[in-house]
């Protein structure tokens, strides 16, 4: 067997390869969004004591990585913050992501996956269509990241709208406005989870 032919079937095992392990990442994606549909379309199922916030935060239980978004929301702020203000912070963040969630998600909406795109910074990312009884249909994109053996979402993409970019903003215009105080940045995120 000559050496350019050898290099030739290598290659083409390389690209086989290659395209299994595409194939089997996007399959991982798939199962992983639609759990994450699944879970989300039973917030509001009758016949369980659990409510519909519980099994919003179960669901952040396993599928979100909620530090690392809190960590993104406050940028720089999180280094100068002290250890009891990021817990507060983390506990009223989550808090808002329950609300905002539920405030998205009502009774008789469908969550359907639509397909994955190409990975961002070794996120991946996959869409799904959300139809909202008496609302326009949206697209929500899913940024994952590998963690382990599963996947976390670390932001959602409503409509080609980062969730966190635009709470990053907003804490970032809070911060500034009250000289870099965290406890009134807190106070501000625990005000938006009753309205």
């Amino acid at each position: 067997m000559n050496r350019s032919f050898a290099a030739l079937l290598a290659g083409f095992a390389l690209l086989i390869a290659s395209q299994l392990a595409t194939a089997q990442s996007n399959d991982a994606v798939r199962a992983f969004v639609e759990k994450v549909n699944s879970a989300s379309m039973s917030f509001f199922d009758p016949g369980s004591e659990v409510d519909a916030s519980e099994r919003c935060r179960q669901l952040l239980s396993w599928a979100f990585d909620v530090p690392a978004s809190a960590k993104y929301v406050l940028g720089k702020n999180w280094t100068y913050a002290s250890e009891d203000d990021r817990k507060e912070f983390l506990q009223a963040f989550e808090d808002e992501i329950v609300a905002e969630y539920l405030r998205r998600v009502k009774p008789g909406t469908t969550m359907v996956f639509i397909g994955t795109r190409a990975s961002v910074q070794g996120d991946l990312l996959a869409g799904s269509r959300v139809n909202v009884p008496g609302k326009n249909e949206e697209t929500w994109i899913w940024r994952m990241r590998p963690e382990s053996e599963s996947l976390r979402i670390v932001d959602v993409l409503v409509n080609g709208r980062s969730a966190i970019l635009q709470e990053r903003e907003t804490y970032a215009e809070v911060l500034k406005a009250n000289h870099g105080d965290m406890k009134t940045l807190i106070a501000y995120v625990r005000s938006r989870t009753d309205g």
